[in-house]
């Protein structure tokens, strides 16, 4: 009977430090997040290798759905870090933080079958306070949670500062309307402040 107990709080702790870590980010890049009208936080855990493709995944730490289920939201934030950078810089030594999330995206695009966007100027620096938008699709071998067999990521970056990557998973369901949706609710989900 204690064993449980013990390991209901050890799982407590380590779900209250995996919160801390997305706010001490969000925090270190002076961002805005909030849930957008018709989705809620489904949860605040980490998840892994969502695309199956054994090329590099981050963590998703904070994810939401829409009211049907349609549209899944992960969002990560990265904030460069003098050990990261300089972790980094041993296998490139050119390497910096501004161009190297963004070159990242190259590695796990799908240019065959699915078109890169880049997002105009004016629209990244009035509407997200940002630098630079991307958004490309990954060529998935599986569909996740056996239900999202679609896929966006969108990659917000601001110089000097950090960026986000928001993976939107999707079902055939929004195929045809999940470009509106981004570009509805992108604003309300994530942005840099001033």
């Amino acid at each position: 009977m204690f064993k449980y107990i013990y390991i209901l709080i050890v799982t407590s702790v380590v779900y209250s430090q995996k919160n801390d870590f997305f706010v001490d980010n969000l925090n270190r890049i002076n961002g805005v997040f909030n849930v957008p009208d018709g989705y809620k936080l489904e949860n605040s855990n980490i998840e892994y290798t969502w695309c199956w493709d054994n090329k590099d995944e981050g963590g998703i730490f904070r994810t939401l759905s829409n009211v049907d289920g349609s549209i899944l939201i992960g969002v990560i934030i990265n904030s460069p870090d003098t050990k990261m950078i300089n972790t980094a810089r041993r296998y490139n030594p050119n390497w910096t933080a501004d161009t190297g999330y963004f070159n990242r995206f190259r590695n796990l695009a799908d240019t065959i079958n699915n078109s890169v966007r880049y997002y105009g100027k004016s629209y990244v620096n009035d509407t997200l306070n940002a630098n630079m938008a991307v958004e490309f699709s990954r060529g998935c071998t599986r569909s996740y949670r056996e239900k999202y067999t679609h896929n966006k990521i969108v990659l917000i970056g601001k110089k000097g500062v950090g960026h986000f990557q928001i993976d939107f998973l999707y079902t055939d369901a929004v195929e045809k309307t999940i470009h509106y949706e981004i570009q509805r609710i992108l604003p309300m989900l994530v942005k840099f402040n001033n």
